[in-house]
């Protein structure tokens, strides 16, 4: 037994050798498998993680930004009884930033032709009213009253979505607007659909504001006082749905032009409108380069740019057809502040009930250093004037200006400004005074807190959106907090 045990033994450790070196084969095997499948998992992701170089803002040399896009596993559902399906997952082909308003844009924009930018602001206001008269009375010969007036009221909060879908060319725009003047009710101030053909020419399809008159066309956000000057909310058109051309005016130009439902015909409904249409046309230049989107130098020109510009817009009213009174031609005001289409107010007992309106503007603007400078001047006819009866005249003549400019006395962080304005007709001459300050808090023009007072004469104008009411004569003071992102 012995000499059998000690002949055995030498084989008995052959065998536990080849038995340790099968088990590291089979281990050499597993590992080679799981790096294999590791490899292939990896190559499967390579092109989802492809780096994408974008120049760096921040950096004044050639170094760029990587951007890497993002994956995101999801396991597939599956039962014991089942095998494991293949691993899967979904390509973020989206991803969400912010460039002046929150945005979502493909990281494959030929593959995928979508963007969203997402753009919000809001007014709120102080206003007080101490008159200085206690009634006016119209060219109708009806006496009104003329109240004092102290509130608070939340002034453009509005909500815009912006972009394009399907194609680059093919873009949309909705603006919502709430207001405590509207009732706190949502309106949707701009929608339109726009195909861009070129930097020279897009189409646009909807509603937006006509073309008439410079400041009009210009943000509320970017106003020298509280809001717009008084002649230039008197004289100006309002919004409507039709047709609107706008592109690049040489290197330096814009225009706008327009053939749409009305004048003045912001939500009225087709029942309420006449059958004739509006054409409008604006543009300006920037001789000595662009003069960008602020009236007031917040950007500290260190070159004097300059603006010049006008607009022009005919739009042929009736007031009733077929016995029935049309919303759409009350917008018209005599210089008194009486409305057109009024009883009587161009002759007792009779009522206008069609007429032409021909409107042109001529616009300049300046800055230079914190300086800055706009003027507008407005001349609008009335003309083919009709009525269920005689008239002393069948055509009116108004005209109107406003002169405005200001000072940064901080760069970027505080200005101070004046205005006049004036409006006149045959039927009298309404004035505003007015001088405020402008505090940017936080050194950026989409935080601003505003003074400013005003005092009116005769105001022809009615127009809650400026606090300003027809008749009134007396001092406005308004204060607002304005924020935008």
């Amino acid at each position: 037994m012995l000499l059998s045990t000690i002949w055995s033994a030498p084989l008995l450790g052959q065998n536990a050798t080849d038995a340790q070196i099968e088990h590291l084969q089979w281990q050499l095997q597993q590992q080679a498998a799981e790096l294999a499948e590791l490899r292939s998992r990896l190559d499967q992701r390579e092109g989802v993680f492809t780096p994408t170089f974008v120049a760096d803002p921040a950096s004044c040399g050639n170094s760029s930004l990587q951007r890497l896009p993002l994956v995101a596993d999801v396991p597939s559902p599956f039962t014991c009884a089942d095998s494991p399906a293949p691993e899967s997952f979904y390509r973020l082909n989206y991803y969400a930033d912010y460039d002046h308003g929150f945005v979502i844009r493909p990281f494959d924009a030929e593959k995928f032709p979508f963007e969203m930018k997402f753009n919000g602001w809001g007014q709120f206001r102080y206003h007080a009213f101490s008159r200085g008269v206690t009634s006016w009375t119209d060219n109708a010969g009806i006496t009104r009253p003329v109240r004092n007036r102290d509130a608070f009221d939340i002034e453009r909060a509005r909500l815009m979505f912006s972009g394009h879908f399907i194609a680059p060319q093919l873009g949309y725009l909705v603006l919502l607007d709430g207001d405590t003047d509207g009732a706190h009710a949502v309106d949707f101030f701009y929608y339109y659909l726009s195909w861009k053909f070129s930097d020279s020419f897009e189409l646009q399809l909807g509603k937006r504001k006509v073309p008439g008159t410079r400041q009009w066309l210009m943000s509320s956000r970017r106003t020298r006082l509280d809001d717009r000057p008084m002649s230039l909310d008197f004289f100006r058109p309002n919004l409507t749905v039709g047709l609107f051309g706008v592109g690049k005016w040489g290197e330096t130009g814009h225009y706008e032009a327009m053939v749409g439902n009305g004048y003045f015909s912001s939500n009225a409904p087709n029942s309420s409108s006449d059958n004739e249409l509006t054409f409008a046309f604006n543009n300006y230049v920037d001789p000595w380069g662009k003069f960008g989107e602020q009236i007031a130098d917040y950007e500290y020109s260190e070159q004097p740019l300059v603006r010049l510009g006008h607009s022009m817009v005919y739009s042929p009213q009736q007031g009733i057809v077929d016995g029935v009174p049309l919303d759409e031609a009350d917008f018209i005001r005599l210089s008194d502040g009486t409305r057109l289409t009024e009883t009587g107010a161009l002759a007792p007992g009779v009522t206008v009930n069609s007429f032409n309106v021909y409107l042109y503007g001529m616009d300049a603007a300046w800055k230079y250093r914190g300086w800055s400078v706009d003027a507008e001047v407005f001349l609008r006819w009335i003309q083919q004037i009709e009525a269920n009866g005689p008239l002393p005249r069948h055509q009116l003549f108004q005209h109107g200006f406003y002169v405005e400019g200001g000072k940064f006395l901080i760069p970027g962080v505080l200005d101070i400004n004046a205005r006049y304005s004036q409006v006149a007709g045959d039927y009298g001459t309404g004035r505003e005074y007015g001088a405020g300050m402008n505090w940017y808090p936080l050194k950026t023009s989409r935080v601003k807190i505003s003074l400013d007072a005003v005092k009116l004469e005769n105001s022809p104008l009615q127009n809650t959106s400026s606090d300003i009411m027809v008749g009134d004569t007396g001092t406005l003071i308004r204060s607002q907090f304005q924020a935008e992102f």
